[in-house]
């Protein structure tokens, strides 16, 4: 490789360095006259001095360790009063469930003793095909509540 090119090289390398080399430095503050606010790396005379590279970085462990202890006992009330609050609402809809599948079964009773026509067999799988869709639904909200 020629001498140019290793040079562009060594320069383009010094270039990717650059942001990092910024980043360390030391950021100054300054507020002129007309409440104009410029920082910049340079120390500027009246300018205040926010930043240095010797600064540790900031760690945000900080803000974990002023959590109040409370906040687990609060999280612990938070999630009993959801699970109470979806035990009623299970328990609300198993009961209206039980109530439709008891309808309908007592319907399909009745029909079942007057199937004469076709216009009723059809009715009575309809009937058959919604008491079991509740009779599921039963099922399924049972296992639910017994989770809680």
């Amino acid at each position: 490789m020629s001498k140019p090119g290793i040079v562009i090289i060594l320069m383009c390398m010094g270039l990717n360095s650059l942001p990092e080399l910024v980043a360390g430095s030391t950021i100054y503050k300054y507020v002129d006259q007309d409440g104009n606010i410029t920082f910049t790396n340079r120390p500027i005379k009246g300018g205040e001095k926010l930043q240095s590279s010797q600064q540790p970085p900031q760690s945000s462990r900080k803000a974990v360790l002023h959590i109040p202890k409370q906040s687990h006992n609060n999280t612990v009330q938070i999630q009993s009063k959801r699970e109470l609050k979806r035990r009623e609402i299970l328990e609300h809809e198993l009961a209206t469930e039980m109530v439709l599948f008891t309808d309908t079964r007592r319907n399909l009773s009745l029909l079942n003793n007057e199937a004469e026509h076709q216009l009723q067999k059809e009715k009575i799988k309809q009937l058959r095909s919604k008491m079991l869709r509740h009779k599921n639904n039963i099922t399924a909200l049972k296992k639910e509540l017994t989770k809680l």
